[in-house]
C-alpha cells in the first residue's frame, strides 16, 4: 500500500498485482460525504482450466446491501455484482450475495464489516481449497500469496459517511490457508480532511495524480472521482472500460451521480 499526499487530499492507493484485477475504483470521504465511482468491464478468467480467451463482460461493481445506507465496490479476483453476458451469467467467484449478506442488519458499521469478515475467510477458504485440488497452477497463479481482492465500504453512522476497506491475502502452509486482512477506517485512520482510496488499477491513476497535482483542491468529488476512472479507462483499456458509475452518500442517504442501466435503483 503506497500514501501520496497532495495538497490538501490525502490519498491511499492499495498497489496489488494488476493480472489480478480488471477493475478501478475510487472512492473520496470528507466530512459530508463519501463518493464512490467504478469501471464497467470485467474479465472471466475459468478456473478449471479451460481453453479459450478470457471473456469480458460488462459490471455494476457499486452494489448496495440489502435496503439500508451501506453501500460497496470490490476489486479483484472474485468479482461481484450482476455480470451480463449473451444467454447467461457466469457464477464462479461472485460474492456479491455473500457480501451483502455479512453487510445487512441492523448495528455500526463496523460491526458490520468484523460479521463480513468472519463470514468470506470460512467461504475463501473452501474456495481456495477447491482451487488447489482442482488446478493446481491456477491456485498458484492467481491465489497463493497475492491479494485475492479490496473491498470499498461506504455507510452511515448517525447519520455521518463512513468509509472502511478491507484487503485480502492468502497465505498458504502444510497446515491449510489462511488470510491477512489489511483494515483502513475513516473516521479512525484518516489524518486529513478528505481522503482518497483508490483500489484495483492503479497505473493511469498514478500518473494522472503527477500530471495534475493542482486538481484535488479545485475539483468537486465527483468530477475528481470520475477523472480518475476515466484516466485510467483511457490508459489500461486492456483491463478497465466504461461507462462510470458514481455514486454520492451524505447524510440524507445514497443516490447515484451516474449510473448504467443494470445498476439497480436504491432501495429505501
Amino acid at each position: 500500500m503506497r500514501a501520496l499526499r497532495i495538497k490538501s487530499i490525502f490519498i491511499i492507493i492499495f498497489l496489488v498485482p494488476s493480472t489480478a484485477f480488471a477493475t478501478s475504483i475510487v472512492a473520496v470521504r470528507n466530512t459530508d460525504e463519501v463518493v464512490i465511482g467504478a469501471d464497467s468491464s470485467t474479465t472471466l478468467t475459468r478456473m478449471d482450466g479451460g481453453a479459450g480467451a478470457p471473456k469480458r463482460m460488462e459490471k455494476c461493481k457499486i452494489v448496495q446491501a440489502g435496503d439500508g445506507e451501506v453501500f460497496f465496490a470490490a476489486a479483484g479476483l472474485a468479482g461481484i455484482g450482476p455480470a451480463r453476458m449473451p444467454g447467461r451469467i457466469y457464477p464462479e467467484f461472485d460474492l456479491k450475495k455473500l457480501i451483502v449478506r455479512g453487510l445487512e442488519g441492523k448495528g455500526r458499521i463496523k460491526g458490520k464489516v468484523d460479521n463480513l469478515e468472519k463470514m468470506l475467510v470460512a467461504n475463501l477458504s473452501q474456495i481456495a481449497e477447491k482451487a488447489r485440488k482442482d488446478n493446481p497452477a491456477f491456485f498458484t497463479g492467481k491465489f497463493a500469496e497475492y491479494p485475492l481482492f479490496t473491498i470499498i465500504i461506504a455507510g452511515l453512522d448517525d447519520g455521518k459517511p463512513v468509509l472502511m476497506v478491507r484487503t485480502f491475502k492468502l497465505n498458504v502452509s502444510p497446515s491449510g490457508p489462511s488470510f491477512d486482512i489489511a483494515r483502513f477506517a475513516c473516521p479512525g485512520d484518516c489524518r486529513t480532511p478528505s481522503i482518497t482510496i483508490v483500489a484495483g488499477e492503479t497505473g493511469g491513476i498514478r500518473r494522472y495524480l503527477r500530471q495534475n497535482a493542482g486538481l484535488p483542491s479545485k475539483a468537486d468529488s465527483v468530477t475528481f472521482v470520475r477523472s480518475l476512472v476515466e484516466f485510467e479507462i483511457s490508459k489500461s483499456p486492456a483491463s478497465v472500460g466504461p461507462p462510470v458509475d458514481i455514486l454520492r452518500l451524505t447524510g440524507n442517504g445514497g443516490q447515484w451521480v451516474q449510473k448504467k442501466s443494470i445498476c439497480p435503483d436504491i432501495r429505501r
